[in-house]
């Protein structure tokens, strides 16, 4: 029993060490090209100022279907204009 104790201790401990090895390895080296990355910044700078813009038209889109919804409720019922121009008809002799 204490030798399967001690093999166990063993590869635990070798498990261990060759772990802790591969973790301190060199980095590697930064292939990043400085103009790749200015790219991506003026990227990013147009993405953000055209949803600013885009936030801006949904604003105003908001606006004006907010302004149409409120000039359609008061606008005269369909069947109120059908029973006005129908008098109206009426009266002229039609």
């Amino acid at each position: 029993m204490k030798i399967k104790e001690l093999r166990s201790i063993t590869i635990m401990v070798g498990l261990g060490v060759a772990l802790f090895a591969a973790g301190c390895g060199e980095n590697a080296p930064c292939n990043t090209d400085p103009a790749q990355v200015e790219a991506a910044r003026a990227e990013l700078r147009a993405a953000e100022q055209s949803s600013t813009a885009g936030q801006a038209e949904l604003a105003q889109a908001e606006q004006d279907k907010a302004q149409l919804e409120k000039d359609m409720a008061a606008l005269p019922d369909a069947g109120e204009l059908e029973a006005e121009l129908e008098a109206l008809k009426k009266g002229s002799g039609r």
